[in-house]
């Protein structure tokens, strides 16, 4: 039973944490772009813009690379529900099928 629950938790906590990581990088974007640019030697006029563009530009770049890293565990997660629901639709159809006499047919072309 607690196997199972972790299991189950499981996916709810990666999702979890991917969402608070795209948050994160939002605000680390927003104060290290301008510090970054400046070291880079970059001559900012506007460093506000600088800022906003940072806090899009390093969610984007995180999305990108825990897509990369998550994507097919998250893609085994959906495998899993969808093998669970064919399981339990032919487990009714099976149910179904002793019921109703079957009929033979010949092979043709």
């Amino acid at each position: 039973m607690l196997t199972r629950l972790i299991v189950v938790s499981y996916a709810w906590l990666v999702e979890t944490a991917l969402w608070i990581a795209l948050a994160l990088s939002s605000v680390a974007g927003y104060h290290v772009t301008v510090p970054l640019m400046n070291k880079w030697g970059a001559v900012l006029a506007n460093e506000f813009t600088w800022k906003i563009l940072g806090a899009f530009f390093f969610p984007a770049v995180t999305f990108v690379g825990l897509t990369v890293i998550f994507g097919p565990l998250l893609v085994l997660f959906d495998i899993r529900q969808a093998v669970r629901n064919i399981e339990a639709r032919l487990g009714r159809a099976e149910d179904a099928a002793k019921s109703l006499p079957t009929e033979r047919r010949e092979p043709h072309i």
